[in-house]
């Protein structure tokens, strides 16, 4: 069997594939020849155009040079500025076109925009702008510059015709009493420069659609009026009556005030509420009403008095001489309160707040005072005494007749004297003045006080106030010494004391001009009181000086007249103890120091021709 031997050649691995390869460079190479190449050429060709892709207005603006560009570009802004927008608000409509709104385009600036695209002088950005420009596309924002002049004036007279302040809700009150709420206003501002941008954009876009104004809206502060306009209507709808109604049946007071001065009278505020919200408010005018309160107070205000009676001391018959009377003080801080609920209470009647002070001494209780006996009394004399301050000494004697003083209380002596003048029935004598005697009115007060005070002063009364006289009078001193006068001066030296019983005393008083005796009396229910007086104890006498003569041009020439008494100076002491029972009640010490006092002589000077 023969065998037959084949022969096979090896072929060299790997040649396909590194042809591959070098085929691929080679095309690879020449892809990226060819694609630089197409570059640089690109670059070449639009080195004064703008690149492909860059738009303006709409219009295509690629491979134009500046010049190019700028013309189409000027032929396309007129059809822009002259594009006709309509701007809205509410119902009315206004058409503007860019170029009445002050639109004016910079074509030049807007192809220096278009020409920049792909050209930042950093070639990897430079190419991709260029390819986003290709592929996309690149619109520029043309350069719109606005004139704020009289270019500008159509859109400022369409925000004239639409502004207005905002405007607080008010409330007014007409002549004629009739009331007018007049409610808040927004405000209202055209924000130009946004409306501006937003017609230019909407000529950009060639739509035809309306433009709504942009209108900035400010809130008014105070916004309600309508509750603030109801109550200020019911207040003014007629009269409030002011009324003081006297307990015991005495005539109801009454006082209108009528819509004329109540409008006069309130005050239009404003306010917010507690939720935040301001309106409209009223209130009184403080001022007004407290002086028109005041006014009623001068009308309504009166002391209480208290009752004044007599006894017959024959019969013991009670008469009443003068009747007691409650007092009435309105009260103005509370009736002020009452006057500041009536914005939000309105009422056509208000019940003035009137403080009612009962007197001390009623008159419907006169039987009930227990003046049942004669509690005290004293007399004084006055023999002598001129006219004049006989007279003086029947005025003030009066004035403490039939007075009651409640237990408990303190007698003021000045406090019913009242003051010491003409008008008050007082005439001019002879009265202490400094170190003399001189003419004064109300010569004889004293005798008075001196009076009251011995009387107290053996009812064993509590003496709160007591002044001795500077020099020692005859008068004060017949029948009892020195030591128990007592003067007053209105209104600082004062004669006191206090009714320390528990019973009422009724002052009588018994003037008798022709025996020249005064008396006071005290009626009242026995206290079972017991005074026991020491003294009166003199010492440190000062002897008086010598007799002073005086010239008197009004006594005919020749005549000499005494004025004055000599007294020599003396300090006197007066104890006295009260009793009650076995138990002291009081136990004082009355003390005077008098001046040592000349006698004075007024010798006359007139001649028979003066």
């Amino acid at each position: 069997m023969s065998e037959t031997t084949r022969v096979v050649r090896a072929r060299p691995v790997g040649m396909p594939a590194f042809r591959a390869g070098i085929v691929f460079v080679f095309f690879a190479g020449s892809l990226l020849v060819a694609l630089f190449l197409s570059l640089v050429l690109y670059q070449l060709v639009f080195l004064n155009r703008v690149y492909i892709g860059v738009s303006s207005l709409g219009v295509e603006l690629g491979g134009m040079t500046r010049e190019q560009a700028e013309v189409s570009l000027t032929r396309r802004a007129d059809d822009y500025l002259a594009f006709p927008v309509t701007l809205r608000y509410a119902d009315k409509l206004w058409t503007l076109t860019a170029r009445q709104a002050g639109a004016t385009l910079d074509v030049t600036a807007t192809v220096d925009r278009a020409y920049s695209v792909g050209r930042y002088h950093f070639l990897p950005d430079d190419l991709a702008q260029q390819w986003k420009a290709i592929q996309h596309g690149v619109p520029i924002e043309p350069v719109i510059h606005y004139d704020t002049g009289p270019a500008n004036m159509s859109l400022v007279q369409i925000a004239q015709a639409v502004d207005r302040p905002a405007r607080d809700a008010q409330l007014l009150v007409h002549a004629d009493h009739t009331v007018e709420g007049i409610p808040a206003q927004v405000g209202l501002s055209v924000d130009v420069d946004s409306t501006r941008a937003l017609l230019h954009r909407q000529a950009l876009a060639g739509s035809t659609a309306p433009v709504d104004l942009v209108v900035l809206e400010t809130p008014p502060v105070v916004t309600e009026v309508d509750e603030a306009r109801r109550l200020a209507e019911a207040l003014l709808s007629g009269p409030i009556s002011l009324t003081f109604s006297p307990e015991g049946g005495e005539q109801v007071r009454e006082w209108a005030l009528e819509p004329s001065q109540l409008a006069d009278m309130i005050l239009v505020t404003e306010e917010v509420r507690a939720d935040g919200v301001g309106r409209v408010w009223l209130a009184p005018n403080q001022d007004r009403w407290a002086a028109y309160l005041s006014q009623l107070a001068a009308e309504i205000d009166r002391p209480a008095r208290d009752a004044r009676f007599e006894i017959d001391p024959d019969t013991g018959v009670l008469t009443v001489l003068r009747p007691s009377q409650e007092g009435w003080t309105l009260d103005i801080p509370k009736a002020l309160s009452m006057v500041a609920a009536l914005p939000t209470q309105p009422t056509n009647h208000i019940q003035l707040p009137v403080t009612i002070t009962p007197p001390a001494v009623p008159m419907e209780e006169a039987y009930n005072m227990g003046f049942l006996d004669v509690a005290a009394e004293a007399t004084t004399y006055f023999e002598g005494s001129s006219e004049a301050r006989v007279r003086n000494i029947g005025v003030a004697a009066s004035k403490f007749h039939g007075i009651v003083i409640p237990p408990g209380a303190v007698f003021s002596f000045n406090e019913y004297l009242g003051p010491v003048t003409a008008d008050a029935g007082f005439e001019d004598s002879l009265i202490i003045w400094g170190d003399r005697t001189a003419v004064g009115i109300g010569g004889g007060v004293c005798q008075v006080s001196t009076t009251a005070f011995r009387t107290a002063f053996y009812a064993g009364l509590e003496i709160v106030e007591r002044w001795a006289h500077g020099y020692r009078v005859s008068w004060y001193e017949t029948g009892s010494g020195p030591g128990l006068d007592a003067t007053i001066y209105t209104p600082n030296v004062d004669l006191k004391f206090r009714n320390d019983t528990q019973h009422f005393l009724l002052i009588q008083t018994y003037t008798d001009p022709e025996a020249g005796t005064l008396t006071f009396r005290f009626y009242g229910t026995p206290a079972g009181r017991t005074v026991t007086v020491e003294g009166p104890f003199e010492e440190n006498v000062v002897p008086h000086g010598p007799a002073v003569y005086q010239e008197d041009s009004t006594l005919p020439k020749g005549t000499t007249k005494q004025v004055d008494w000599p007294k020599d100076g003396v300090d006197v002491t007066v104890r006295r103890t009260v009793t009650e029972g076995d138990a002291v009640i009081h136990q004082d010490t009355f003390f005077s120091r008098y001046r040592p006092w000349s006698a004075v002589y007024l010798v006359g000077t007139a001649t028979a021709n003066e």
